[in-house]
């Protein structure tokens, strides 16, 4: 018997208007003071770090701030392995505070569209957020620096839009710094450009390039990733399409419950009700489903299954029910 978490009723998609805030910094603040206390120390086991702030702006990435939702994407060329922490620079107005950050990983982003969601952690509340002594259009800059834990994941080797933002209390508002790469580690370095916006709440439902905002330059912003230490929670399938197709995972938390969700298409899917409600999902609409729920097993295992011509070059995402940690998406051959 096949139990549904969730229904796939579609839901309304509604714009929020600005309401007197910024997307941009320079545009919130006309004037300030610059004070440069010296270059962040990078934390232990980053593999990919963007570069200092360069004082020229800061672009939106939060929610539940006087701003529901945005998101600031930056490209990273990653070599591949688990993601165990992530770190970000952001200036903040005054009397802002927060609860929690939130990770998004997409490939394949592109202007317009998202691409495929490869990891997304919400609510993240094992973190640091310190001052650094610098300060910018009049406001001081903070550097996050989170630990994923259990919901470490693994990202194989290639190219990304990473997404980091804060979770506020329902005022203030936060910025990721931009930077033209000092002291970056990996690549590329803070000096290429490939930065997007999306916020409903600033009516852009879909990535729009930065540049659009703000005229051509390259504009980056201060994220880095923690590599290493994970384990991470993934999903791989194998086999042959139509016949026998073997569905393996490794990393998650043992002894518990997770479902199997199938796709037909990739996309931005979030569950509207049920006990993983808001969780984004890197499925689309086409054809989605809850397979099966099963157990985890130790933390890894594998299930075999005859896979019907309707599932090939499909699509599926595994999610634990009860913390709704999400694996990567993987394909059916």
């Amino acid at each position: 018997m096949k139990r549904m978490l969730f229904s796939t009723a579609a839901l309304a998609l509604l714009a929020g208007t600005a309401m007197g805030q910024n997307p941009v910094l320079t545009a919130a603040e006309t004037g300030g003071s610059h004070k440069m206390a010296g270059g962040n120390a990078i934390p232990q086991g980053i593999c990919w770090y963007n570069g200092d702030l360069d004082f020229r702006n800061g672009f939106t990435s939060e929610r539940n701030t006087a701003v529901s939702d945005s998101w600031t994407f930056d490209d990273v060329d990653f070599p591949g392995g688990d993601v165990s922490g992530f770190v970000g620079n952001f200036i903040v107005n005054p009397g802002t505070t927060f609860g929690a950050c939130d990770i998004v990983v997409y490939s394949g982003m592109s202007e317009g569209n998202f691409g495929t969601q490869m990891a997304a952690v919400n609510d993240v509340t094992d973190y640091t957020f310190t001052l650094t002594g610098n300060n910018a259009f009049g406001r001081d800059e903070y550097r996050l620096e989170a630990n994923l834990g259990g919901s470490a994941f693994n990202l194989p080797a290639g190219s990304y839009h990473v997404g980091i933002r804060m979770v506020g209390t329902g005022a203030g508002q936060a910025f990721a710094v931009v930077t033209s790469g000092l002291n970056a580690v990996g690549t590329p370095p803070g000096n290429n450009g490939r930065t997007f916006l999306q916020s409903n709440y600033f009516g852009y439902p879909n990535p729009t390039d930065w540049q659009n905002l703000v005229g051509p330059g390259t504009w980056d912003v201060s994220y880095g990733l923690v590599c290493g230490g994970g384990g991470g929670y993934t999903a791989d399938i194998t086999g042959t399409c139509p016949g026998q197709v073997t569905l393996s995972w490794g990393g998650a938390d043992p002894n518990r419950q997770q479902g199997i969700v199938f796709a037909r298409n990739t996309g931005n899917f979030v569950i509207p009700n049920g006990p993983c409600q808001g969780t984004q999902l890197g499925l689309g609409t086409s054809g989605l489903q809850l397979y099966n729920v099963i157990g985890t097993g130790n933390g890894g295992g594998s299930v075999n299954a005859n896979a019907g011509s309707g599932a090939c070059r499909g699509f599926v995402q595994l999610i634990q029910t009860h913390s709704c940690a999400v694996s990567n998406v993987a394909q059916v051959p």
